[in-house]
């Protein structure tokens, strides 16, 4: 009878023991699950009366922080830099877009209906000083041009649009050609896109086609040498300024041909040749010599590479937009860029185009603060000033008034003054940056050899990190072939390391944890099939310290009770894990 209860009492613990083990596998799986569970969940969550109350106080009620009062400031502007601000026309009613959009239509519509799309968003921008002008008329000028003048600006670069002698807009610039006591430099930047509905010049919902050919060259030359012989216009070495927005939507050689023909005109008709500059708008990264240019000039957005993108809590969930962390990425120096061709620098004081494209892709730009503004403009002044000499000594600033864009000097209801104040404490040495550390954050991927290496680089384009390090890759793998793969782009000369060694994940832990040190690293993604990260967790955490860790699971579909494989593999990585833990949390080792 002793015998039988001894047994009897082994084959209950046993069982227990199996019990719990069986539990804990479940346990384990569910866990695991989760991951995958997380990349479905649904984020859209209703507005709470606590965002409605900030948002209305804070467009009501302005920090009194965040406004800068007018300043008068001395007239003097030989800064040996000139700073030419991009200028929008569409302030005014014209007969097409009241075709288009609706009698009374003008760029402020789009601006006064915008809205919140997050908690902190500001929306609507609206403007104080200025107001809300009309551009039919020059008298809003005269401000304007004081302004500029006050703060630093030496000129506007009017976009102009012509299609095939059809004009749009035109007035206002014509306005100011005419009236000469509107004394402040201009020149004119040729918006050559297609004018769509969405205001991208893309190709969907066309309003005027861009049909730019050789018949045109005359008439084209004929009505650009008004603007080019006026003695306001802007020179570079005595050339006046043209920009060519996208000269890649036309043939190259229509575009050689086209300014060759441009420069034969005027000194046949007693202006000297332009100094004709593109922007790297759209992946432009040609020779500007191959195109008959004499340079080009940054034009963000589609240059900006490594942007971490913003989790943020949408307002409505049919919206569609993307937030930027902006301020990372001016603090980490990700705007220093060098280029191989003549390339003038520009800027914008910030961005935000949800007025226009709230349902449509809009960007927003979080942390573009006047101080934010005014590093990125100092640098480019700086970088200028190291490269050029004399009258190429120029900085472009992405806009003047582009209000709908969110791209503006203007003074508006929440800042005031303070762009354009921003602006001419760093012409004058006055602004000392804040030093702000901005912590580095790693990406990590445990298992490179077994998954698809543009995925990796593309969370580094994104900007989820500013360092890669790949383990276990293929012995042979290196950048250059990395690099050269079809799938795979890389977007700037990004940090990417590799290690070809096959270890356990503790060992790994140690290699990741000595290549942290090595780079100050202080935030950590970690790449990793979803089944492994409570092991891999638990030996991070073992081994590297100081170090915020988040994981981005590889979804790996490993149902234990689909097949024996998969059983197999889950209860071998459940038996890991419990020995794992065993050895790092009860037994610290």
């Amino acid at each position: 009878i002793l015998k039988f209860e001894k047994t009897k009492f082994v084959i209950i613990c046993l069982a227990s023991l199996f019990l719990i083990f069986f539990i804990g596998f479940i346990a384990f799986n569910s866990h695991i699950q989760s991951y995958s569970n997380q990349q479905n969940i649904d984020k859209k969550e209703k507005l709470s009366k606590k965002i409605y109350k900030s948002y209305v106080e804070s467009l009501f009620n302005p920090d009194a922080n965040d406004f800068v009062p007018y300043k008068e400031y001395n007239k003097t502007n030989n800064f040996d830099i000139r700073l030419i601000a991009l200028y929008l026309p569409q302030f005014h009613q014209f007969k097409e877009n009241n075709e288009w959009h609706g009698r009374g239509f003008t760029e402020w519509s789009n601006v006064t209906k915008a809205k919140p799309l997050f908690e902190g968003h500001y929306q609507p921008k609206l403007p104080i000083d200025v107001g809300f002008y009309d551009l039919a008329h020059d008298d809003i000028m005269y401000r304007q041009v004081e302004l500029a003048k006050n703060y630093g600006i030496n000129g506007f670069a009017f976009y102009y649009y012509w299609f095939s002698g059809k004009k749009l807009m035109e007035k206002p610039v014509y306005n100011y050609l005419n009236n000469k006591d509107l004394d402040f430099p201009f020149c004119i930047h040729w918006a050559n896109e297609n004018w769509s509905k969405r205001w991208d010049g893309g190709n969907q919902e066309i309003l005027i086609d861009q049909t730019f050919s050789r018949n045109d060259f005359e008439n084209f030359a004929k009505d650009l040498l008004v603007f080019f012989k006026d003695e306001r216009y802007i020179k570079i070495n005595n050339r006046p300024l043209f920009i060519i927005y996208r000269p890649a939507l036309f043939d190259k050689k229509l575009v050689v041909d086209f300014i060759n023909y441009l420069k034969d005109y005027m000194k046949e008709h007693g202006s000297n040749p332009p100094y004709v500059v593109a922007t790297k708008q759209f992946n432009f990264f040609d020779n500007p010599s191959d195109w008959g240019l004499d340079a080009v000039m940054e034009f963000e957005l589609n240059n900006i590479h490594g942007l971490q993108e913003k989790d943020v809590r949408k307002i409505d969930p049919n919206s569609d937009f993307k937030v930027f962390d902006w301020e990372n990425y001016i603090n980490l120096g990700k705007h220093k860029k060098d280029y191989r061709y003549k390339t003038f620098r520009t800027v914008f004081p910030r961005w935000d185009n949800s007025a226009r494209k709230a349902y449509s892709g809009a960007l927003v730009f979080d942390g573009t603060q006047p101080d934010t503004y005014g590093k990125w403009l100092q640098f480019a002044i700086n970088d200028t000033k190291n490269k050029y000499t004399g009258d190429e000594r120029i900085v472009f600033v992405n806009a003047w008034n582009e209000w709908a864009e969110g791209a503006m000097l203007e003074p508006d209801i929440k800042y005031g003054y303070a762009y354009l104040d921003m602006t001419r404490k760093v012409l004058e040495n006055n602004f000392k940056p804040n030093d702000i550390s901005t912590a580095i954050s790693g990406i990590v991927v445990l298992s490179g050899e077994n998954h698809n290496t543009s995925d990796y680089i593309d969370l580094l384009n994104k900007g989820k990190g500013e360092r890669l390090f790949i383990l276990g890759a293929k012995p042979g793998t290196t950048l250059n072939l990395v690099s050269s793969r079809e799938d795979v782009k890389l977007n700037s000369v990004l940090p990417i390391d590799i290690s070809y060694n096959k270890k356990s994940i503790n060992e790994k832990a140690k290699e990741i944890n000595v290549w942290k040190e090595h780079h100050n690293i202080s935030k950590m993604y970690i790449v990793v099939p979803n089944h492994l990260i409570p092991r891999t967790n638990i030996e991070m955490n073992a081994f590297i310290k100081d170090t915020n860790i988040q994981y981005i699971p590889i979804l790996s579909d490993i149902k234990w009770w689909k097949s024996f494989d998969n059983f197999k593999v889950s209860i071998i990585e459940y038996i890991k894990f419990l020995s794992t833990f065993v050895c790092r949390k009860i037994f610290r080792l």
